[in-house]
This record gives C-alpha cells, structure tokens and sequence, in this order.
C-alpha cells in the first residue's frame, strides 16, 4: 500500500494579505453548474476532498508525547493531560464535521464515496482535469454554505460557514492547484450576491437598503469625470446599473444584477423573504450593527472599554465578505496606530476587516513611553548599537542585563508594560466571548495582532480552548509576541485554529528582548525565534523588524512576508 506522503504546500496566502482584491466572477445565476463538469473532473474533485479530509489534523492535534515540558515551566503532566483531553474532543467534532463536509461534497458530485481510493497520494492529482479554476472554486463554496440544492421555507440552507468547512475548501482547491485569490473570488461572488439580495429585501419592506442603482450610476458619472472614486469602483471589482442592465466598469455582469436572481434560482424565494433576509444578515455579522457596532456588556476589571473599527474606503461600496479578519495593535505612538497601519493591507483587499481597540489611551502612553526611553535613556548608556547587542547576547546567554540598562527600563516602563498586559489579556477573554456569540456572523474569521496585540490574540485562542470551540478560526498571525508560552499553551492555541497558526518572529527586536526578558524570565520568547511546537508556521521578518516601535510601518511587508513563506509543518 502507498503511503501517505507529506502535505504539499497549496499556493494560498492568508486572508488579508493579498495585494490585488479578488474580484467577483460574471455569473449569470447563482446556481450550481455541476451538472455540465465532465466526470472526470468530479471524480478528481473527490478525491483532492477527500485527501483534505485525511490530512486536516496534520499538526493540528499533537500527541502529549510530543508536548515537552520544562522545568522552567509551570506546567505539569496533569496540564498536558488536561490539554488532550480537550483536545480530543475538539478533534472529534473536526472530524464528524469534516466528514460531514465530505459525504455532501461526494452526495453533489454524484460521486460514491466508496469508490474513491483508500490512502489517495496527493502527487497524484491529474490537476489537468482543471480547466476552470474559478468553476470548481465556486461549487465548493456553495457545498459548503448549503446552497448546492434546492431550498425552501421549509427547509431553508443551513448558510453556516465554518473554519473547519473553509480549510477544507481552501486545502481541496490546493491540491488541485487553485490559488486562493480564486477561492476569495468565489467567495466574493456568493457574499456580494447574497448581500444584495438582502438589501433588495430590505428596501421591499420599507427598512432602508442601499439604492444601489444610485450609486452605481453615480460612479459611472464618476468615471466618465475621470475621478478618483471611479477609478477605485473600477479597482474593487464594483459594477453600476444604467438601463436596467448591469454592467461592470472593468466589463462583465456586475453583482447588484444578481440579486433579483436569486429567488428564482433552484426554488430559493425563502432569501426574499424576511426569514432569508435574516439568515443571510446573521452569515455576514449584520445583526445589531456587527462588530463595528458591538459594545461590550461585559466588564473585567483594569480594561474599561473595548471596541472594533471598520477598516474601509468611504469611496468603495461596503459590500461584506464571507470571512471576517480582527487585527489587534500593540504599543501605540499615536491613537491611529489602531487602524492606519493596516489599511494599505486590508483596504485594496475587499475583505470584512475590524481593529479591535481595548484601552487604546493606555497603550498610547506605554508606547509614548517607550519611544521617549529609546530615544533619551538609550543613548546615553554607550550607544543604541552597543545596547543591541549587549541586550541580545544576555537574553540568549540566560544572563542579568547590564544593571544600567535593566534598572533604567524597568523604573521608566515597569508601570506601563504591567498594565498593557493586564489589559492585552483581559481584551482577550473578552474576544473569545464575542467570537462564541458569532458577533462577527457566522464566517470563519482570522486573527491577526503584533506586540501586545499578539498576547490579546493568544489569549482568546486559550479561552477558545477551554470552551472547546474550534470552528471559529480560520488562521491566526501572531507577530512579536512579547511572552514565551509554553508547549502546553501552544497545543491549545493549534488546536482552535482550522488553518494556519503563524509566529512571525525578528531576532533584532531588541526592544522586545529587554522587555520580555524583564517579565518572562526566559531565554525563549516567542517574538524573537522559531517556536519549535508542532504545527506552527515560522516566518522570519528580522530584515525587515530591528525595532519594536517600527512593527507599525512595516505591517504590509510583514503580511506579503507570511503570504509568501507558508507551508505546512
């Protein structure tokens, strides 16, 4: 029997982090086309699905044999037992999930599960069967949202997209050799068409709804004015209506003509019904405002507000995505820092991005803080290069720093870094609570911070963990993370996170060598080297990071850099 080789490395960048918006393919319904696929294809489809299905675990769940734990940890075995078992009843549901997904996949493409080979070889693929990426992308994402058959008012699509449902699409299309910028075009197609669908039904009842034969018609004037909101339309893939037909400013059917589709499509009126027009509104987190517009009930002491902020073009229609993305910011030189370093990533993308705030007047000041001491106190103890070095080679020799440098740092950042961590933590706890309330709709969502943000990140990942709830996360990028969990806490954080777990780490972060090492008391932290846990995905960005306050300018690159260097461990 062959065995199972190694899993490839699928050509998929995480969500966000790509350049160019994926933009919404000209379809003329919404409809599954499964039909007219030659049975060769569907037959490859099966099994690239069903080799996804096999190696979906793969990193995810690591045995307690390899789960090494220190002396310098606090952990014990009966930690690590703790651990597995909840990690095996997260790997249960994954994979009742997962088979799930597989039954239906095989039950749409007519195609008998038993007859698909037991111990299929990825290598193996006839990729050429292929011919059109976007087609066998598409399919896939209405199998995995329920709306591959007929519907009705009696039984209405699940439209239900979970992590676990997404990493199985995205590695399937993989295997076949289909980026995910056509994957997020697909996605993008369904989003737009649905989200129209229920602006359609909304303004039909009298709730408002966007006019968007106005604004379509508005960017068409725009562009024959050569203004600089048409040619943004025109980028993001947006289409007017002029005439009652629906034309796309980069050509083709653009997505306010789908609308109307829909509720003669395969019996779907359910979606111009009110009862549709909640369903779709609670797929793309619309409900109460979503998260931009959510405010926490909830109140831990020492973290007094906590908030989320659209990031967006007012220029550009904001039309929902079928994944939502939460980045967090770390120490703060000015109170924009929460949203404007990440705009150049997530903007041009066209996907639902949201910058959590928790506190920001507190990590203005640590910052603040930090900027004044590098700028004023490390200068004066031999030079900012003497400093580097000296405070890297004792983090990594496990000795005290220079009795200058550490008492100078703790007496001007003690304060201030104590609390950005209280507060990270706590922010934290309270982003695993609006995760399990599906505030942010029910769509995988990825997690994205850097400095203290990272620990805010982390922290939600171990109460996601405790609650064994693993099909909310997509991906999560961890970026300087200023702690050294230990292998415990990394096998909790894999565990909730159905595709990717990233440290992004920089060995000049000196910055975060000193602070870390005031707090952790250990030479491994984790923003600063490889983490060596299995399953979790190393990207080196030490050209681009040589101090911690400069995370903030170098975020796109950071991002390009983690799209580029995945592959799976």
């Amino acid at each position: 029997m062959a065995t199972r080789p190694k899993e490839p490395s699928p050509p998929v960048p995480p969500s966000g982090s790509v350049d160019k918006p994926a933009s919404p393919q000209p379809i003329d319904q919404l409809k599954s086309n499964v039909e007219a696929w030659d049975p060769h294809l569907r037959f490859t489809v099966a099994i690239s699905a069903k080799i996804a299905v096999l190696l979906l675990h793969t990193g995810r769940y690591p045995p307690a044999q390899d789960i090494e734990v220190t002396e310098e940890e606090d952990e014990t075995m009966a930690d690590v037992e703790v651990e597995q078992k909840r990690a095996k009843a997260l790997s249960d549901q994954s994979l009742a999930d997962a088979m799930g997904w597989l039954v239906t996949v095989c039950g749409h493409l007519d195609i008998d599960l038993q007859a698909l080979p037991d111990d299929p070889i990825a290598k193996h693929i006839p990729v050429e069967e292929v011919k059109n990426p976007f087609d066998v992308a598409f399919e896939l994402v209405l199998i995995s949202l329920g709306l591959a058959h007929p519907t009705s008012s009696d039984k209405p699509p699940p439209l239900n997209y979970t992590a676990t449902a997404r990493a199985l699409l995205v590695r399937t299309c993989g295997y076949l050799e289909i980026p995910l910028s056509v994957v997020e075009s697909a996605e993008k197609t369904v989003a737009q068409t649905l989200y129209f669908q229920l602006q359609t039904t909304e303004k039909k009842a009298g709730k408002g709804g966007t006019n968007w034969d106005a604004e379509a018609k508005a960017a068409r004037e725009s562009q024959n004015a050569g203004t600089n909101k048409a040619l943004k339309w025109a980028g993001a893939g947006a289409g007017f209506i002029l005439g009652g037909v629906a034309i796309g400013l980069t050509g083709g059917l653009a997505a306010p003509a789908l609308a109307p589709l829909l509720a003669g499509t395969l019996g779907m009126t359910f979606f111009s019904t009110a009862g549709g027009a909640v369903l779709i509104g609670t797929l793309l987190g619309l409900g109460g405002g979503g998260l931009a517009g959510y405010r926490t009930h909830r109140r831990l002491k020492g973290l007094d507000d906590l908030s989320f902020e659209a990031i967006y073009d007012p220029d550009l229609p904001q039309i929902p995505s079928l994944t939502a993305t939460i980045v967090a910011s770390g120490f703060l030189l000015d109170l924009a820092d929460s949203v404007e370093p990440w705009k150049s990533t997530f903007i041009p993308s066209g996907l639902d991005a949201f910058a959590m705030k928790a506190d920001p007047v507190t990590f203005l000041e640590a910052g603040q803080g930090l900027e004044k001491w590098v700028r004023n106190k490390a200068l004066t103890t031999g030079g900012t290069e003497v400093l580097k070095h000296t405070a890297l080679a004792s983090l990594y020799a496990g000795v005290a720093l220079p009795l200058t440098i550490f008492t100078g740092m703790a007496t001007a950042l003690d304060s201030d870094f104590s609390r950005c961590r209280d507060k990270a933590r706590k922010a934290g706890i309270l982003l695993a609570d609006i995760l399990e309330k599906k505030i942010q709709g029910n769509r995988p969502v990825t997690l994205i911070g850097y400095g203290p943000g990272a620990t805010m990140i982390f922290e939600a990942l171990q109460v996601l963990h405790e609650r064994e709830l693993g099909t909310l996360v997509d991906t999560a990028i961890l970026i300087s993370l200023p702690s050294s969990p230990s292998a415990v806490k990394w096998a909790s954080a894999r565990s909730v996170v159905s595709h990717r777990l990233v440290n992004v780490y920089s060995k000049n972060d000196w910055l975060l060598a000193i602070n870390a090492r005031l707090y952790t008391l250990s030479a491994h932290v984790a923003g600063m080297q490889p983490v060596t846990a299995t399953g979790i995905v190393n990207v080196d960005v030490s050209d681009l990071v040589t101090g911690h306050l400069e995370l903030r300018n170098v975020l796109k690159e950071i991002l390009k850099r983690t799209a580029n260097g995945l592959h799976y461990e």
